[in-house]
């Protein structure tokens, strides 16, 4: 029986794993704040003539009170000593740094934690488990907040797209850690194009993710088409895997989930993605690049204009796949927990990296691989960890992202997450891939991960923001073409000054 779920609510964007509510995080006791000591009574006053009168009555008994008095000045001292290190006069100072995380239950972090705190004993390390929702816009509004306060963190998870948004609240990555993480040698190239402005680094994942291809086994052997490798290929191989009702002439079994948006799961990915390997560059107004965005969108709706190989009246293109009834669907490694989740037992599938578009002119839609150069750019969505620019503990939050980010603690926090779902966060560093290679479901998303690269059409970052109001522009602008029949060049005007806007409001580059 298949299960029809919203794709809203398929799971957590990067990556997916089983659903877990907010972690509420009660007030806890300011580690490190002044304790009062026990106030120290000094022995009473011996009068002059009392301790003459005691001289007739008992022995001379000066030498143990003198001791006794030693004693008591020795205890005192080392009470003052004790206030004045919980203070922060000295090396007992206390640290508390708070880690605000998404996606990942503080079950599957709390491992790594302990190991830090243990081997770090002045630090201390408050993870708190983030909702999706609205979480780009609390998270915004916690950051103006005075960062003493407690609700306020040192340490936050953004998504790759989301640097022109909060570069003025981050810290950027100081050299130190910049050359102990290795970040301009061992992480994929997508990284300095998202999380870099000039000089500065200001963010450092523990993930990475990316677009791929799923395919159906049955239906790909049944129409006897070949793995596509070129988006000319996947249209001619679509073509022959769409099914109709022969009474309806509804899709029974579609081809690709490309034209629409509505029930395209990642739609916004697909035209980001093709944007890129045609070269297309939205932030540049000029006829070229307006050409190019144009091409892109005719060629993506025409998948339901011309091809009809999907259409409005089938579920979401994950609900879809997992019934067995959509031969290719494009999606990020996490929708492998989903289909998991749903819980089909016949699906056979496999994942390969996406279709690529040509790059000579007129060639013929069954030219073989070989006979056509192909673009090798890839999609890329992920999440890193920043710091908080007003936050005065800049230092420990850098050294504790260090640690997070090393080898070991990352292969420690992906044998965590593999216990909980197939696999964990794909590794960020190239010198860690060869590690998942044997994985089939997790070597897709890492064969190209260093030809990958994103922009601000990432689909599910809830940001209420870049991304949703550029998807927007573009949604608008494919629902004109499809339902109302408006070319191209008629609905870039409208497209082209919605992206105009978003660059003066983000001041994008």
């Amino acid at each position: 029986m298949i299960i029809v779920m919203d794709a809203d609510n398929l799971g957590s964007p990067l990556p997916a794993r089983k659903i877990y509510t907010d972690e509420v995080v009660k007030d806890e006791p300011v580690v490190g704040a002044e304790q009062k000591p026990e106030t120290v009574i000094p022995p009473t006053e011996i009068s002059e003539t009392m301790a003459r009168s005691n001289v007739a009555m008992a022995p001379k008994k000066s030498f143990p009170v003198k001791i006794l008095l030693a004693a008591l000045l020795l205890v005192a001292i080392a009470a003052g000593v004790l206030v004045f290190l919980n203070k922060g006069g000295g090396v007992g100072k206390e640290t508390t740094l708070t880690y605000w995380g998404l996606w990942e239950d503080s079950s599957l972090i709390s491992g790594v934690i302990e190991d830090y705190e243990k081997n770090n004993p002045g630090i201390k390390i408050k993870y708190v488990a983030s909702q999706k929702n609205d979480y780009r816009t609390r998270l915004s509004g916690r950051l103006e907040k005075d960062p003493d306060t407690g609700e306020v963190p040192d340490i936050f998870r953004i998504h790759s797209s989301w640097l022109p948004m909060f570069k003025n609240k981050l810290a950027p990555v100081p050299v130190a850690t910049k050359n102990t993480v290795g970040l301009e040698e061992d992480f994929y190239s997508t990284v300095r194009d998202d999380l870099k402005d000039g000089a500065n680094y200001y963010a450092i994942p523990l993930m990475h993710d990316q677009l791929a291809m799923f395919y159906n086994k049955k239906l790909v052997t049944s129409a006897q088409v070949a793995i596509p490798k070129s988006w000319f290929e996947l249209q001619t191989a679509a073509k022959k895997m769409t099914v109709r009702d022969e009474t309806t002439n509804r899709i029974s079994v579609a081809g690709v989930a490309m034209g629409l948006t509505d029930n395209v799961d990642h739609w916004s990915d697909i035209v980001g993605l093709m944007l890129k390997q045609a070269g297309a560059d939205p932030m540049k107004n000029d006829e070229a690049n307006a050409k190019k965005i144009q091409d892109t969108l005719t060629f993506y709706s025409l998948f339901k204009t011309e091809y009809k190989v999907w259409d409005e009246g089938l579920p979401s293109s994950t609900t879809q796949f997992a019934s067995g009834k959509l031969g290719f669907y494009f999606a990020p490694s996490w929708r492998v927990f989903n289909l998991e989740e749903m819980k089909v037992p016949d699906l056979e599938y496999e994942i390969t990296g996406v279709p690529q578009l040509t790059t000579e002119a007129n060639v013929p839609l069954d030219s073989t691989i070989e006979s056509a150069n192909l673009t090798n750019i890839h999609w890329s969505t992920y999440w890193a960890e920043a710091v908080n620019s007003k936050s005065k503990k800049q230092k420990e939050a850098w050294k504790f992202l260090e640690y997070l980010s090393s080898k070991e603690v990352l292969e420690k926090m992906y044998t965590t997450q593999s216990q909980v779902r197939s696999f964990g966060e794909i590794y960020p560093r190239k010198s860690m891939a060869s590690k998942l290679m044997e994985n089939p479901r997790v070597a897709p998303f890492i064969t190209n991960a260093d030809q990958s690269m994103g922009w601000y059409l990432s689909s599910r970052t809830f940001d209420d923001g870049l991304n949703d109001n550029m998807t927007k522009y573009f949604n608008d602008a494919l629902n004109a073409m499809v339902y109302k029949n408006q070319t191209a060049d008629k609905v870039w005007p409208d497209l082209q000054n919605g992206i105009s806007q978003l660059i003066q409001r983000y001041q994008l580059k």
